[in-house]
């Protein structure tokens, strides 16, 4: 019998069982790295307004249905009385972004714009600058890094009057922690 010394095709089960072991190590490295890299806590916060902004959303459309059929809301801030009631009920107001205030609507939100808006106060008190960061968020004024966001306590987030006249319907404004979102109504 003649032995031959050839090669031989393929790759045997305990060379791809190893490949695969070291494989699997270096994606845990690698998500390790990545954990530390992407800021959960910042990805949450987004995924708050990205809602908060949804909610916005659903009540300005619904505004536009109440106005269709029974003319202009008047105003109140009790969007469940049952003369001014716009949706079968209200959304649940985000308790990371605000204390149970809720959206209230607004027939006048500035003295030099005729301009109506649903409104919700921003008072988080998760930390010093929690009410910083969402106002930030809102109006997508962060900086590139995804990993964090740079607020300071008090920081001044603008007026009213000075995003109405940049063109800019929906915006967080305030200064000295005392933040507001307003979704401004056509």
């Amino acid at each position: 019998m003649a032995h031959t010394t050839r090669m031989r095709k393929g790759i045997s089960l305990v060379e791809m069982i190893i490949a695969i072991i070291l494989f699997a190590a270096l994606a845990t490295i690698g998500l390790k790295y990545s954990k530390n890299y992407l800021s959960t806590e910042l990805q949450a916060m987004k995924a708050r307004v990205a809602a908060a902004m949804e909610q916005g959303k659903q009540l300005s459309d619904a505004y536009k249905i109440y106005t269709v059929e029974y003319g202009d809301l008047n105003q109140t801030s009790d969007l469940n009385a049952t003369a001014t009631r716009i949706m079968t009920s209200l959304p649940i107001p985000i308790t990371e972004i605000t204390n149970d205030t809720g959206w209230e609507y607004n027939s006048s939100i500035s003295t030099t714009y005729t301009k109506k808006a649903f409104t919700i106060a921003v008072d988080a008190n998760q930390s010093a600058t929690s009410d910083e960061q969402y106002c930030k968020l809102w109006n997508r004024d962060f900086n590139t890094s995804i990993t964090e966001l740079n607020v300071s306590a008090g920081e001044n987030m603008g007026t009213v009057d000075g995003y109405l006249a940049a063109g800019i319907l929906n915006f967080c404004a305030g200064t000295a922690g005392t933040y507001t979102i307003f979704v401004t109504l056509p």
